[in-house]
């Protein structure tokens, strides 16, 4: 298994203290991380060539076969790169059929674990050790960024509130009740 860092970057969408259950019950810890593409070139590399590697042994095993690339785990937008990280938060083993739950260990920039219930927004400086899993499949061949830890460098959070702010505080007036009239 190689585990990779990445160097600081950015929080995208992140889902790291508690598992995103919108489209995936099993629950899925994910996060986008934009760092800047010249910090980035050897987590690129080793991407390019974990590809580069099923797609040799794809065209050993049968050389007519049409080889198909998926999707990348990265973009490359400028000068950053946004990489895309995930972790199943849930499932079972298809070695032993034993269900799994896991999530990724998360510390501040001192290594010490972040307090229980503190939320990671958007914007939030991070660093990301994970493992680059090669696969082939019907859809083609490619990388997922398995998410394994994540370091807090500066941390952007919170409290999510159902009150509106944007308005000034006005005057209370007494509701108008309206007569009807019938003939």
């Amino acid at each position: 298994m190689t585990v990779l860092t990445t160097p600081k970057g950015k929080a995208i969408f992140p889902h790291l203290t508690e598992a995103d259950t919108m489209f995936h019950p099993e629950g899925l810890f994910h996060v986008k991380l934009e760092c800047p593409k010249a910090e980035s070139e050897k987590i690129i590399s080793v991407i390019r060539n974990g590809i580069a590697q099923e797609i040799k042994k794809q065209h050993d095993a049968n050389p007519d076969k049409v080889v198909k690339e998926a999707n990348k785990p990265y973009e490359i937008i400028d000068e950053k790169v946004v990489f895309n990280f995930k972790l199943k938060a849930s499932g079972i083993r298809k070695a032993d059929g034993k269900t799994f739950t896991q999530k990724p260990l998360i510390v501040n920039a001192i290594k010490q674990p972040l307090e229980e219930g503190t939320q990671i927004w958007a914007d939030s400086i991070l660093k990301i050790n994970f493992e680059p899993y090669f696969w082939n499949m019907p859809i083609g061949i490619g990388c997922t960024l398995r998410l394994k830890e994540v370091q807090v460098l500066e941390l952007v959070t919170g409290k999510t509130s159902n009150t509106l702010s944007g308005f000034d505080v006005e005057p209370v007036v007494e509701p108008k009740i309206k007569q009807e009239i019938n003939l």
